[in-house]
């Protein structure tokens, strides 16, 4: 007859840049006697530690559409603008006649290769953070300068890491993304800012930083991301911590463009996990963290001979960990997990989680021995 066991614990941005500051609508540049000087002003939607304002040297690319679409004809092409500390400078001036108008796009950084405003292309691999315009500006002879507010287009994925029991040195050399829906080229749209992936090759972000108990309050490691969702595909983060490599299934989350995603895992000598229910989105405007204290750790050790484990259910809100399956592979805890063996004889298998009260087991066949001695 089938048995089970359970086991119980009982316990109780907005930052403005500003451009032409000295010169007021009443200063017209006059490009000739009756037309004007097309001028730009960039603000981004940031107050995060990632580009918060251009810099003197910093370059884009604009365009003077006709009409307000973005396959409109240009007024003239390949325009880009070069910030000289106070102001933009356009190379060539847009000029506008009396009784003219143009409608202007932007985008940053310079790239030569742009030729669809509606597919944009996008890699991810220089690691920079993507700035767009959105919806067209429109400017006029009488109304001449273009006020920009500049997005981010792509999603900055962030790690917090503090280690529990690991003898390691905790040297974090490198992280990278993989998935069957998390790409690493894709095309922008300048108007919604929606990114469409293209190509899936593999970007790894090097890194120096060292892993400790308390985790980062600042200075996070992190890597601009094309958004992806976990809702249906699963996606990893692949962490490279003194010169081993630890791949960690990511928990679920819905990134959006523009958002600063904020993932807390714990290293321990038996592998490296997510904390699910610490993640965290904000818009781009946090740059400081802290890691909460974990709670309800427990391991559970289990000694059998059969040739496909089932894993006990653990009771408990917000249960995470990682399962040791003593033939060399790791994985995340889940309930109603199995692993099937390639070779037969007896196994040890290690649990080791947090925020779990208890757990239960249906099925004992083939356990030889169930050690809760620190659970």
């Amino acid at each position: 007859m089938m048995r089970k066991i359970s086991y119980f614990i009982l316990s109780g941005l907005l930052v403005l840049l500003q451009a032409c500051s000295s010169n007021s609508d009443e200063d017209v540049p006059v490009a000739g006697e009756n037309t004007v000087e097309v001028e730009i002003e960039t603000n981004i939607l940031t107050r995060a530690d990632v580009t918060t304002l251009f810099v003197n040297g910093d370059e884009m690319n604009i365009w003077a559409k006709t009409y307000n679409k973005v396959d409109a004809p240009n007024m003239m092409d390949d325009i880009k603008g070069t910030y000289s500390g106070n102001r933009w400078e356009m190379t060539p001036k847009i000029t506008l006649n009396e009784g003219e108008r143009t409608f202007i796009y932007a985008y940053a950084p310079y790239s030569s290769q742009i030729t669809d405003l509606a597919k944009i292309p996008i890699d991810i691999s220089t690691q920079q953070d993507v700035l767009y315009s959105g919806n067209a500006v429109p400017v006029s002879y009488t109304s001449h300068k273009a006020k920009l507010v500049m997005k981010h287009a792509l999603a900055l994925v962030t790690l917090n890491i503090s280690s529990q029991g690991y003898e390691g040195a905790g040297h974090l050399q490198s992280i990278s993304l993989h998935g069957d829906k998390v790409y690493t080229t894709g095309v922008l749209h300048i108007e919604t800012g929606k990114v469409v992936g293209t190509g899936k090759e593999t970007v790894t972000v090097p890194l120096n930083h060292t892993v400790m108990m308390q985790g980062w309050n600042k200075g996070l490691p992190r890597m601009w991301a094309i958004p992806f969702s976990t809702k249906v595909e699963t996606a990893f983060l692949k962490a490279r911590i003194d010169d081993e490599d630890y791949q960690v299934r990511f928990p679920e989350v819905e990134m959006k463009s523009g958002y600063q995603y904020i993932f807390h895992l714990v290293l321990t000598r038996n592998g490296l996990e997510f904390i699910p229910d610490q993640t965290q989105n904000i818009s781009l405007n946090q740059e400081s963290d802290q890691m909460e204290a974990l709670e309800g750790y427990g391991m559970l050790r289990f000694v059998h001979n059969v040739g496909n484990l089932e894993l006990p259910i653990l009771a408990g809100d917000n249960v995470f960990g990682i399962v040791t399956w003593g033939d060399g592979m790791t994985d995340s805890y889940r309930a109603g997990g199995n692993h099937t063996y390639s070779t037969l004889g007896e196994k040890e298998i290690f649990i080791e989680s947090w925020n779990s009260t208890g757990f239960e087991l249906e099925k004992l066949t083939g356990i030889e021995v169930i050690d809760i001695s620190q659970y």
